[in-house]
């Protein structure tokens, strides 16, 4: 999928995500950004890299995205998913929603959810 057309925090945070770059993807969010993932929530930089340096870079996460939807003011990219974690019960290939809203040229929240197709 061509990049070009995302905004340049989501290039940073994939490019992050896949180099692994903890530091540059935590970077990625404003101070009192939200993520909501695996039905919690996490508020604020200091508990988004507890949450991504566990569940992202500890389990070895690669995004792969696939495409883009535009809507107002949220940008969502479906990624086909892998790693390092329990797959058990989950679809092979593993695609997930990222559901992003950026303010200020930083991530404000982003929803993690199972694809629905």
């Amino acid at each position: 999928m061509e990049l070009n057309p995302l905004p340049q925090v989501i290039q940073a945070f994939i490019a992050a995500s896949n180099k692994p770059d903890p530091e540059a993807y935590v970077d990625c969010f404003s101070e009192d950004a939200m993520v909501r993932d695996e039905g919690k929530t996490w508020v604020g930089k200091d508990a988004i890299k507890k949450w991504s340096d566990a569940h992202h870079f500890g389990a070895n996460v690669t995004l792969d995205p696939q495409k883009y939807t535009q809507h107002e003011a949220e940008t969502m990219v479906v990624f086909k998913v892998d790693g390092d974690f329990d797959k058990t019960g989950l679809p092979d290939p593993l695609y997930l929603d990222f559901h992003f809203q950026i303010r200020d040229h930083q991530i404000k929240q982003l929803a993690i959810q199972l694809t629905k197709e």
